[in-house]
């Protein structure tokens, strides 16, 4: 009777040790689609983090007095694939209602998604109050992005716009 001995296996040990590679697993997986798939610079500022970061207080600062003047009107609502656009967009001094003529605007037609189809632009005068930015090629369909650095004196803004591109 006594010869008969119950032999107990115990996994735990062996769950352990396959939870632990999965977890490594997981681990690499996650690092080769981090490798494969870099992160793109956010441009919203179009400068470097590191200049915003420094100086987010005075950006933010001269910001709220720009919007506090000035009322930027944008003219464009689509690009079309495959032809040479152009955008529009003129600013109205909030006081006297007056369209201003004399901005630095530096313009980036831009992916939300990427960097890679970037188009940089800079217009320092204006017909009759509008701004025109010629030449712009939108090569893919959808949603682009229009960053704008506007210069008026001692004041700045940074502003973000969308227009769709089609056929």
């Amino acid at each position: 009777m006594n010869n008969i001995v119950k032999k107990n296996r115990n996994y735990w040990p062996h769950a352990i040790v396959i939870v632990l590679i999965l977890m490594v697993c997981a681990c690499s997986l996650v690092l080769k689609i981090a490798m494969d798939n870099p992160v793109q610079m956010d441009s919203f500022y179009l400068e470097k983090y590191q200049d915003v970061n420094k100086d987010i207080n005075k950006i933010r600062a001269k910001q709220k007095i720009f919007e506090e003047n000035f009322k930027l009107e944008y003219k464009t609502k689509k690009f079309t694939i495959g032809e040479n656009n152009s955008f529009k967009m003129s600013i109205k001094n909030i006081k006297d209602q007056s369209l201003v003529e004399n901005a630095k605007i530096k313009l980036v037609i831009s992916r939300p998604d990427t960097n890679d189809f970037n188009q940089e632009f800079i217009m320092k005068s204006a017909k009759n109050g509008v701004f025109i930015f010629d030449g712009i090629k939108a090569k893919l369909p959808g949603r682009w992005q229009i960053l704008t650095k506007i210069n008026i004196g001692d004041k700045s803004s940074f502003n973000r716009y969308e227009v769709y591109a089609s056929n």
